[in-house]
């Protein structure tokens, strides 16, 4: 059994600082399910509205070192990033949350998610 609509493609940019300059790499990842989804959260001003967007990973196409909180996830691929000129005009997030589900019985995968 596999997961659904695992159609998508995305690259992990992760940052590293190394002395007084910033270096960037990218890892891309074929064969992803990308969904985002609308909400909102409640304030004591009113609502404001969210974006939540989960990636899933299947488990035989999971990177030898997995996304951290931090890391930016961006939607297609991304060849090389000079920082934040690079993301201009994608569709990325900055991950927040990052489950291993790899030892489940059923459709083992790692989950990826924005806020």
């Amino acid at each position: 059994m596999q997961l659904l609509a695992c159609t998508e493609t995305v690259t992990i940019v992760r940052h590293e600082r190394t002395g007084s300059s910033d270096f960037y790499t990218c890892e891309v990842i074929v064969g992803v399910s990308w969904f985002s989804k609308r909400g909102a959260t409640a304030s004591a001003t009113g609502e404001t509205p969210t974006v939540e967007t989960i990636v899933r990973i299947p488990a035989d196409r999971v990177p030898e070192t997995l996304p951290v909180k931090g890391d930016l996830l961006v939607h297609g691929v991304l060849g090389s990033c000079e920082g934040r000129e690079s993301l201009k005009d994608l569709e990325a997030f900055r991950v927040a949350y990052v489950g291993d589900n790899r030892r489940a019985r059923l459709l083992p995968h790692v989950v990826v998610k924005s806020q």
